[in-house]
């Protein structure tokens, strides 16, 4: 198999599109030829960013033996009048926003470029319900989610790693319960009204804990006027950006992992790569039972699926977690085996391929009958 992959969210950019272009090449490249055409810069470019990657895509397909050209997302699904001349099986992954973007042009454009492609790839059930509201063909559209990489764990044991996190954040964690968040700090993250309306419903009965803010967005200010005008210096520490060495310490540091979105209009959770990472590592989750949210934690099979905006429920949950070690341990550790087993890289990256040989055997097979 011989493949033509084509992204705009590319490392050394970070972020979870770019961590799943990486990981799908990386292991792509481990079972089949491929050819890579990719963009690492600014977002703000790709309007001329686009005719580059076409016409580096045609020099590729008049000049090499190419059996499937693969889009890494819907956006680039524009591509496609374009590509259609080479005659060569398409297929386009979908993630969330890629199709819920909320602009009118983008919603007149994006879905019916999308539904030109071969197959559509949905990284969950949910996203695969937001391409079918825009008429994308049923029979094109195919789920296969993210992976994880078991990079994270570390094996230290959570009271050195605490420890190590005392010091590197220059705070006294102690024997407190450690809550942590990942994620760019946008509003349908949810973490501006989880330390509004839940961190003080935690602290009211038990004020042991920490919890840890690590990313970085445009609402950062205001979620530091939240801790702030709730008294929640102690309680509350926003870490900003990590490297993944750092990460990786507050993951396995941590106790409990909160994943809190909330529903706004436009905007979408295709998934949630940073529950698999944080499952991995042997840390309980909490998270809203939304969007993607639910098929990264196997409809709670591997933690605790919340009502979104139930702030009672939010508390009582992650206040029961907080007490009870044992269920806490348990649920852990039916997570990380759980997130290993069924989003391991490998056989997310040969079901893409399997897809490709069958979509690139129905066209050849199409071709050669000729028309019925």
């Amino acid at each position: 198999m011989k493949v033509l992959f084509i992204s705009r969210s590319f490392p050394p950019l970070r972020g979870g599109m770019e961590k799943v272009a990486h990981n799908l090449y990386t292991d792509f490249s481990a079972k089949a030829s491929v050819t890579l055409i990719k963009w690492s810069g600014s977002k703000k470019w790709l309007v001329f960013v686009l005719p580059v990657f076409f016409m580096k895509s045609a020099w590729y397909l008049l000049c090499k033996k190419i059996d499937v050209i693969y889009l890494c997302d819907g956006f680039l699904s524009l591509l496609i009048p374009f590509l259609r001349i080479f005659k060569k099986p398409i297929i386009v992954t979908v993630h969330g926003l890629d199709i819920t973007y909320k602009n009118k042009s983008y919603q007149a454009i994006i879905p019916k470029k999308i539904a030109l492609a071969d197959r559509v790839v949905c990284v969950s059930r949910a996203t695969a319900g937001e391409c079918l509201k825009r008429n994308i063909p049923e029979e094109k559209i195919c789920i296969v989610p993210n992976g994880i990489k078991d990079e994270f764990y570390l094996a230290g044991g959570r009271g050195n790693l605490k420890a190590a996190l005392e010091r590197k954040l220059k705070i006294n964690i102690g024997n407190k319960k450690v809550l942590l968040s990942v994620g760019r700090l946008i509003e349908r993250k949810g973490i501006h009204w989880f330390i509004k309306e839940i961190v003080p419903k935690i602290k009211a009965d038990c004020a042991d804990f920490v919890y840890l803010v690590a990313g970085c967005g445009k609402m950062a200010e205001d979620i530091r006027a939240i801790i702030k005008n709730n008294a929640l210096e102690n309680w509350v520490v926003m870490v900003g950006e990590v490297s993944d060495e750092e990460l990786k310490i507050l993951y396995n540091a941590a106790d409990i992992f909160v994943m809190p979105n909330i529903p706004v209009a436009g905007d979408f959770e295709g998934f949630g790569i940073v529950i698999l990472e944080a499952a991995s590592c042997g840390l309980a989750v909490v998270a809203s039972d939304m969007e993607g949210i639910r098929d990264a934690l196997g409809d709670g099979d591997w933690g605790v699926l919340i009502e979104p905006l139930n702030a009672a429920k939010f508390s009582g949950e992650i206040l029961n977690l907080m007490r009870d070690d044992d269920r806490r341990a348990n649920l852990a550790t039916r997570a990380r085996a759980g997130v290993i087993d069924v989003f391991n890289w490998p056989g997310v990256a040969q079901k893409y391929l399997d897809i490709f040989n069958e979509t690139s055997s129905i066209m050849k097979l199409a071709r050669y009958s000729g028309p019925s």
